[in-house]
């Protein structure tokens, strides 16, 4: 059996379940090149169908990560399985329609129908297709993808479906129970993408970079303001604007804040669409307000501060409620906890033993768990244990096209070395020499973070090598990079680490780094302090690992920088071509690809 799991909205996805076993999960921007790229996983399932000769008469179900035939307009729909730009100009029309009380749009149970006859366009003939709740999917793909059993799972991001935050437990037959669950009104991760865009950055893009501005900030009074937008009473959590919200949008329209395009915008979303836009333009208002006057660091710092502190609040209330005699393993998925320091606190709380954050926590992780939930749906009875993740290589390999690609380079540009038993002896020597090597090698990585097989890597020796490499790449950021350790010695640099735990598998969460190796690792300590390690092991990624260690023995430091291969607002490089093109552009000093290194010839 074939189950095909889709997320159909940004960072759209692909994942592949052939016979109970997890076989492809891809981000569609990686094999499309278009950043966070939506709608049908066109070029992922191109590329999938190329590889594994499964053809759409051959799929018994897909399944979707979210009700989205009920959040969007029908022609809409057809666009993002087409990608016909004719096709969107009638979506235009249709809202300017409905803006103007000539059509109705608000009734889409049938778009159910749509999404059936456009799949069926497609050629899958003989699959059934299913949706799933957008917060049950992110809790399904935390605690079926978990190498443990979670006793508790929370999900968190903008909104899916109407809910924002989730908690669930799993039943005795591993089904999930929905314990409580917060609606979109109370969005954390709408306030920190709010803060993000009125810093000047993008929103549900550019996150990440508010966390790392944020420890260059200290505490003000902007704390105090920022918490009180939220209010945590008797295990409720609210958030502005409160109950006030009909009367503030009636202000905010009377006095014309908002201009014609954005009312006719509004005719595209579902009523829960349209009520979360308004409640962030009135919380961006209000948020615009009161930080006049105060620095990026600090306005960053506060807004970090108030998140880690509500999530805390919300953590500590749930365990509470499990009345639980020991302590518990958690699993976490949603946007929000693409954020490593919130993860810390998380995991720092002292009723959890162990974490879990699924590797693609935004909604790209959604096609994992609607494929998931539509395989167990399916045939209660298939192993559970077979989703359980070792690594995160499941993403498309193109290692079949390096030998021809190789052919084509002009070698009197560049010399082309073929690797051979002393490949990770060799690459070590370079690094050693302050070479940046972009590393190309296998199966690509799900999820957003580089671990060894698509990573731009170099030593942790220099911290001005941040400025320099960010410089070559493009990129404005406030994180340090992060480093890659051996196994053997992360203990030994984070003191905190426990080998049990799998989240710095993934870097997925920050430690603490000891004081007196700041220096050897200045490159990926932050000015707190912690460092976002992936902890590399030879059953893994032997090859990675090989590399590391041969560093480790001629420099005595067993970690390395690793940061994503690609350009600022690109997606990681996928084929040959793609990380090629680094080294024509000059962003990388060496290139390894698989069993070849390439050099640009000096002119």
């Amino acid at each position: 059996m074939i189950t095909l799991g889709v997320n159909f909205g940004h960072d759209a996805s692909l994942t592949v379940i052939q016979d109970g076993k997890i076989i492809y999960s891809v981000e569609e921007e990686k094999t499309s090149r278009i950043k966070q790229d939506f709608g049908w996983p066109v070029t992922a399932w191109r590329k999938f169908n190329d590889d594994y000769g499964i053809h759409p008469k051959d799929v018994d179900i897909i399944a979707f990560g979210s009700n989205f035939y009920r959040q969007l307009n029908k022609n809409e729909i057809k666009y993002r399985f087409r990608k016909n730009k004719g096709i969107k100009y009638f979506e235009y029309a249709d809202r300017i329609s409905s803006y103007l009380g000539l059509i109705n749009l608000s009734n889409r149970e049938n778009n159910y129908e749509t999404f059936k006859k456009e799949i069926l366009k497609l050629g899958f003939t003989n699959a059934n297709v299913v949706f799933y709740n957008h917060h049950l999917c992110h809790a399904a793909s935390a605690y079926f993808a978990a190498p443990f059993k979670c006793d508790l799972i929370i999900t968190a991001d903008g909104h899916g479906d109407g809910e924002s935050i989730t908690f669930y437990r799993p039943n005795a037959d591993d089904s999930l129970k929905l314990l409580k669950t917060f609606s979109y009104e109370v969005s954390i991760g709408q306030f920190y993408s709010a803060i993000t865009q009125l810093l000047g950055f993008r929103p549900t893009r550019h996150e990440g970079k508010i966390t790392g501005l944020a420890a260059y900030g200290k505490e003000t009074s902007l704390v105090n303001e920022f918490s009180s937008i939220f209010k945590f009473t008797a295990g409720e959590l609210k958030r502005f604007p409160f109950d006030d919200r009909d009367t503030l949008w009636a202000d905010y329209m009377r006095n014309n804040r908002v201009n014609i395009e954005a009312k006719i915008n509004f005719h595209s979303e579902s009523e829960i669409g349209v009520n979360y836009a308004k409640n962030g333009l009135l919380l961006k208002e209000y948020l615009n307000k009161i930080i006049k006057g105060f620095r990026k660091e600090d306005i960053a710092f506060a807004c970090q501060k108030v998140t880690e502190n509500i999530m805390y609040q919300l953590l500590d209330n749930a365990i509470s409620n499990l009345e639980v005699r020991s302590k518990i393993k958690l699993g976490l998925a949603g946007g929000v906890f693409a954020n490593v320091r919130v993860n810390q606190v998380m995991y720092e709380h002292p009723a959890v033993e162990n974490i879990f954050i699924q590797p693609a926590m935004g909604d790209s992780g959604l096609s994992l768990g609607a494929a998931i939930l539509a395989e167990i749906d399916s045939n209660p009875k298939c192993n559970i244990n077979n989703f359980r993740f070792v690594d995160t290589y499941k993403g498309p390999d193109y290692t079949n096209d390096v030998d021809k690609f190789i052919e084509s380079i002009d070698t009197r540009k560049y010399s082309i070395n073929h690797l051979r038993d002393n490949a990770s002896e060799l690459i070590a020597k370079k690094l050693a020499d302050n070479k940046i090597i972009g590393l190309w090698h296998g199966s690509m990585e799900w999820g957003p973070r580089a671990l060894g097989n698509r990573s731009l890597i170099l030593n942790t020796f220099d911290r001005s090598v941040n400025d320099t490499l960010n410089k070559r790449l493009n990129r404005t950021e406030f994180m340090p990079f992060a480093p890659s350790v051996l196994d053997t010695v992360i203990k030994t640099y984070m003191p905190k680490y426990s080998e049990e735990c799998p989240a710095a598998d993934y870097m997925t969460i920050t430690y603490d780094v000891d004081p007196k190796y700041h220096d050897i690792l200045q490159a990926v300590v932050h000015v707190d302090g912690t460092a976002r390690p992936q902890v590399v092991k030879r059953s893994t990624n032997p090859f990675f690992y090989d590399i590391i260690t041969e560093f480790y023995k001629l420099t005595g430091c067993g970690a390395i920088v690793n940061t994503s291969f690609n350009t600022h607002e690109e997606p990681i490089v996928s084929s040959p071509m793609s990380a090629f093109s680094a080294l024509v552009d000059d962003r990388i000093d060496i290139l390894v690809l698989d069993k070849y290194m390439i050099v640009k010839k000096i002119t």
